[in-house]
């Protein structure tokens, strides 16, 4: 029965259109039977449906011939999301596609804030979404109300990003991350107590083979563990 009023609704819309042209959507919005009455939302983790719903303002008399633009515009002015995308279902439905910004890291504000890739701080309470992530030295502070981070910091946050794609586990271990000598990078483990030197752009072959030195040296009968693993010499690892 729903398929057939929508094949209805097609019928008589296709040849309404050829009348009414671009003022089509305007005329129906009175329309009772357009009225908003099932919303879907995709892609969402750390939004809820109603928060959504809310920034759209999706009432009982929203007809889903309303402005998608304005519902795209909305929902993208949101801290959390990064990108939206608004679908009509005719005659009563819309559909929400919603790519939310994803934390990489912690920065010190002086207090602990989730930053995206971009270096753009989240509107997230660590502790109760129990973010899991390495802490990302802020030197310099962002500037007092801004959420975007300070050009050198979202340099650091970015690397953070990509090494997280390179070796997800590694970065599961890593407690800090900070500016070292020159380009380079001090990737600090918290068990065991072991130091990273990398290079800017460090490749997923590389990384690996810091970490099988690292296992070797600590693998040696009676060894301490090593207090850092230096990966900044091309062909060449220096474990200290």
């Amino acid at each position: 029965m729903r398929r057939e009023l929508r094949v209805l609704l097609a019928t008589v819309l296709f040849g309404a259109a050829w009348t009414w042209g671009g003022q089509l959507p305007r005329a129906l919005e009175d329309v009772e039977a357009f009225r908003v009455k099932n919303v879907e939302v995709h892609g969402l983790r750390f939004l809820s449906r109603a928060d959504v719903l809310e920034a759209m303002g999706i009432t009982s008399q929203s007809s889903v011939w309303g402005d998608v633009d304005a519902w795209v515009e909305a929902v993208t002015d949101m801290p959390m999301v990064r990108f939206a995308k608004v679908e009509r279902r005719v005659p009563d439905g819309l559909v929400v596609f919603v790519t939310e910004r994803r934390p990489v890291a912690l920065v010190p504000t002086p207090t602990i804030e989730p930053v995206d890739m971009d270096g753009v701080l989240l509107p997230l309470d660590p502790a109760k979404h129990r973010l899991d992530l390495p802490l990302v030295e802020a030197d310099p502070p962002p500037a007092e109300g801004s959420l975007l981070l300070p050009k050198r910091i979202r340099l650091l946050v970015g690397e953070v990003d990509r090494l997280m794609s390179v070796d997800t586990a590694f970065l599961q271990m890593v407690s800090e991350v900070r500016w070292g000598e020159g380009h380079t990078l001090v990737a600090r483990w918290a068990q065991p107590d072991v130091e990273f030197l990398l290079p800017f752009g460090l490749s997923p072959e590389r990384l690996q083979e810091g970490l099988e030195a690292l296992g070797h040296a600590m693998s040696r009968p009676e060894s301490e563990v090593p207090e850092t693993v230096d990966l900044r010499f091309a062909d060449l690892v220096v474990v200290r």
